[in-house]
């Protein structure tokens, strides 16, 4: 009996049928390619193999059939998922007893798991494993045998097997080590990096499923990346030094960012791991931070290189630096949500296929969309996470990573170099602690370009001053005062309403008023924006005055520049960054003023990130105010970023980091790792 995997039917009715042999083989193929560049190709062959096992049975061959015939079929009735699992556990000990025990148990969650996640323990404390081998509506021995029969019998399984284990052991030690690095006596940060070694796997299961479904749906075949990219890395690199040396060179600030730029391309000669680049706002970190890449990727063979920007007004803007710099867009992909195309199901282009998989050799993409494909739940995210493996990651604004993640990010930085060979590049003029967090970084970053006070000296355009505190009724005098010493100011507010109540207490006076927030349209801001770049050239030339009120939006990424700013007091990292819009570009002669202000009515119970920020911003203003020459004399200085940052994570409640959910008694962390409250009999919530 031939067993259909899929029917693809021609326009004149007649049909060409792909059997289950067929599509697992390449499925397995394809998987094993995409793990091959770490030395896994065996155990992502294997999963890739088994992932539609349960298609070798008559139910299924009737179902297929009746679907590519248009016949009405019920989706799910017929289950495919549950045998390859079953065949994995058989033999296995409920308590894993050995590493093989261990590798059953990853290959069968990341081949039966290729539809759609599921809990190993859910809420209800069942057992997502004991579920699908005691499945009777499943015809297990049917696809077994069946199965066995196609691919070449048992004995081929089993060595399989235990190629695949040999492959996995030396990545159990490394996690062994990564988590004994960080005094992991419970454990947690060992199966979380288990768990993360399961979504590896099932992304390579799943983008090898729907790769050969596509390819024989479509009746055409998708473009690899070069096993060898070095040659390609070098032409790029060779493209974007020729027109960096087009770049002016006539002003200190030039030539500074000019020495930090070579600066990171002598880094890239260093191998794979975590580097820092940790340089002034306005000295051309995006460029810098592509050198580095280039280099590094063309010298240890990176398969990809990977952007990614907090928000789109920064991810617009570095995306056409860039691609300017890259010179050949057909490497390039921009994967964010402006760019987003629906899912048509299995008849998926070559672009749509890129969206799906990060194929392209250089991508360019929000934090959110990174995120996303370390710990979003749908398939589609899950599938992207092999394209990490063996790649560059620049993570630019690295501050932004919310609070109360650092323990997922920490930890699968930390997997992400240590097991997936990829080298990650955080950059930010105010860089976090990562290796002071509950769960760090276990590798301390290299600094890309170590602190040189020349260098940074030209960079010194601003001072931040602390202003006191005011309530909010008060703050519209100050803030026309200041305007009365400058041609624009930049007023950013923690909050929308105290935005629009400083914008209408403000506005008039012969003044270019403008307002920003998140809630207006990016159609909108990009107009405001254009209209506010207009009126700062006027302002500059003689013109009226330009105020701008805004939140938090107008922080990073915004070349803009204003002849002075006000910040009400919040993280420091927001503070230097909303200095960054100010003499961004050395307009003024001498050093502008940024000034702190308090709000003393301020209400942020709601914000509770932003209250632990301003708190820790207060500790740091007040040991500032008792001995500024401990920070440089300066609120900006790595010493006063280092000790805000030191005093928020002290500040934060126990396993903040570890992304509590509201309603529920545990954290995404222990789910994902441990997962005691619903795994343990003995935990309080059994």
């Amino acid at each position: 009996m031939v067993f259909p995997a899929h029917v693809r039917i021609r326009a004149d009715g007649s049909e060409t049928v792909q059997t289950v042999y067929e599509h697992c083989e390449k499925a397995a193929e394809y998987a094993g390619m995409c793990l091959a560049s770490i030395d896994l190709r065996e155990p992502g062959y294997l999963a890739g193999l088994l992932h539609d096992m349960g298609k070798c049975t008559a139910a299924s061959k009737q179902y297929q059939e009746d679907a590519a015939h248009g016949k009405t079929v019920k989706r799910g009735s017929v289950i495919h998922t549950f045998q390859c699992c079953r065949f994995l556990l058989e033999g296995h000990n409920a308590e894993p007893e050995s590493t093989l025990d261990v590798t059953r148990e990853l290959l069968a969650f990341a081949a039966s798991a290729h539809h759609g996640l599921y809990d190993c323990y859910g809420e209800n404390r069942s057992s997502g494993f004991q579920h699908r081998i005691s499945e009777n509506g499943a015809f297990y021995e049917e696809a077994r045998d069946n199965f066995l029969s196609e691919i070449g019998g048992l004995s081929r399984i089993e060595e399989m097997l235990q190629s695949a284990n040999e492959k996995l052991l030396p990545v159990y030690s490394r996690l062994e080590f990564l988590s004994e690095q960080n005094q992991d006596l419970d454990g947690s940060e060992f199966s979380f990096y288990l768990g993360l070694l399961a979504r590896l796997l099932l992304s390579a299961v799943i983008e090898g499923d729907r790769r050969d479904t596509a390819e024989f749906l479509n009746d055409s075949l998708f473009r690899d990346i070069s096993a060898d990219m070095r040659e390609m890395w070098r032409e790029r690199l060779a493209h974007m030094e020729a027109k960096a040396a087009e770049m002016p060179s006539d002003t200190p600030i030039d030539l500074a960012r000019g020495a930090i730029s070579q600066k990171c391309r002598d880094m890239a000669k260093n191998k794979s791991g975590i580097y820092r680049l940790n340089v002034p706002t306005g000295s051309g970190k995006t460029l810098s931070s592509l050198r580095f890449a280039l280099a590094h990727a063309a010298q240890e063979n990176k398969r990809r290189i990977i952007f990614t920007a907090p928000l789109l007004t920064i991810l617009e803007q570095n995306a056409q630096v860039l691609r300017s710099f890259i010179g050949d867009d057909d490497l390039i992909l921009e994967h964010h949500s402006n760019v987003l195309r629906p899912d048509d199901g299995e008849q998926l282009d070559q672009q749509e296929l890129l969206m799906e998989n990060w194929g392209a050799p250089e991508v360019i993409t929000t934090m959110v969309q990174l995120l996303n494909t370390l710990f979003d739940g749908s398939t589609t995210s899950i599938r992207r996470f092999w394209a990490l493996t063996d790649s560059v990651i620049v993570i630019d604004e690295v501050q932004t990573v919310p609070h109360r993640m650092l323990t997922l990010f920490d930890l699968a930085v930390n997997f992400l170099v240590e097991i997936c060979g990829a080298t990650v590049v955080l950059c930010s003029a105010t860089q976090p602690c990562f290796e002071e967090t509950a769960h760090p970084l276990t590798i301390k970053p290299t600094e890309l370009v170590p602190y040189d006070p020349a260098l940074w000296k030209v960079f010194e355009r601003t001072r931040i001053i602390f202003a006191g505190g005011r309530r909010l009724e008060d703050i519209p005098p100050f803030v026309l005062s200041t305007l009365e010493a400058t041609e624009s100011l930049l007023v950013v507010c923690n909050k929308k309403t105290e935005s629009e109540y400083l914008f209408r207490a403000c506005s008039g006076r012969q003044t270019a008023c403008f307002h920003l927030s998140a809630s207006m349209c990016m159609a909108h801001r990009r107009d405001t924006l254009k209209k506010m770049g207009a009126a700062l050239e006027q302002s500059r030339l003689g013109g009226p005055r330009v105020l701008c009120i805004s939140t938090q939006v107008i922080e990073a990424g915004v070349d803009i520049s204003f002849g002075g700013v006000i910040r009400l007091t919040a993280g420091i990292d927001s503070i230097i960054q909303s200095a960054g819009r100010c003499n961004r570009n050395g307009e003024s002669p001498g050093v502008s003023p940024v000034y702190v202000l308090t709000c003393t009515d301020e209400k942020l119970a709601a914000l509770r990130d932003i209250s632990m920020e301003k708190g820790a911003c207060e500790e740091l203003l007040n040991a500032f105010a008792q001995d500024p020459g401990w920070f440089q004399k300066n609120l900006a200085s790595d010493e006063a970023v280092s000790y805000y940052y030191r005093k928020l994570y002290q500040s934060m409640p126990e396993e903040y980091g570890d992304y509590t959910v509201r309603g529920l008694r545990t954290s995404i962390f222990s789910m994902l790792s441990g997962n005691l409250a619903y795994a343990n009999p003995d935990s309080e919530d059994w």
